[in-house]
């Protein structure tokens, strides 16, 4: 059984990498912000909806990194 340094350290450990892939898919969702500013011709409407798909998949994505982050301790 992991000592609570240890429990601590992993958990801090855990928030970094966290925070890492956080700051990596910005990138990805500033793509999506760019694209859903489209404008409204033809092609603008195919790619406001494809922004708004990615916009919802980065939703679900960070409330996944969420629930990552606010998972119980000692579950190893």
């Amino acid at each position: 059984m992991p000592t609570e340094a240890e429990s601590n350290a992993k958990t801090l450990e855990l928030i970094e990498e966290i925070e890492e892939i956080t700051k990596r898919f910005q990138p990805i969702e500033h793509l999506f912000d760019v694209m859903g500013a489209a404008d409204s011709g033809v092609q603008g409407v195919f790619v406001r909806r494809w922004a708004e798909i990615g916009m919802h998949l980065a939703a679900t994505f960070r409330e996944y990194l969420d629930l990552l982050a606010a998972a119980p301790k000692g579950k190893d």
